[in-house]
């Protein structure tokens, strides 16, 4: 398998990423009714092509911004192709993801009563920018 990555293109991979990082960024979008069924999956497959998009280099994508993409059409290509600096450490945005929000996320709206009346709700969608932020933060004090 390994092999067969470094015979992959810098397109195809990105292609990959950001496919995969936009199918996982939609249905974080609909987090706030709880992770769907194959959840886990997608961010399975957004992690595997983050860490081989990251291997090549480049910077990777935060989920927020995949959020964007994926739930809510917005272009993220401004963000790709950005090579890390020397010794710029590599952030995988999956991993953050996967160790801080998946399976602690309730759901904030009842869908069984979603039919008997409208139900309002504030709610925060998962961000992996706002934790690298934190962490810079503190480092920097």
């Amino acid at each position: 398998m390994i092999l067969f990555r470094k015979l992959l293109t810098d397109n195809f991979v990105q292609k990959r990423y950001v496919n995969a990082g936009s199918n996982f960024g939609d249905a974080v979008s609909y987090s706030f009714m709880g992770e769907c069924v194959d959840f886990e999956f997608l961010l399975n497959k957004w992690a595997e092509w983050e860490k081989e998009y990251s291997r090549r280099g480049y910077r990777t994508v935060s989920i927020d911004d995949f959020v964007q993409l994926g739930g809510y059409g917005e272009s993220i290509n401004h963000l790709l192709r950005k090579k890390r600096e020397q010794d710029e450490e590599p952030v995988i945005h999956a991993e953050i993801y996967r160790q801080i929000y998946l399976g602690k996320i309730k759901p904030v709206i009842n869908i069984e009563e979603l039919t008997k009346e409208p139900q309002i709700r504030e709610y925060i969608l998962p961000s992996t920018r706002i934790f690298l932020d934190r962490e810079e933060n503190e480092t920097t004090i």
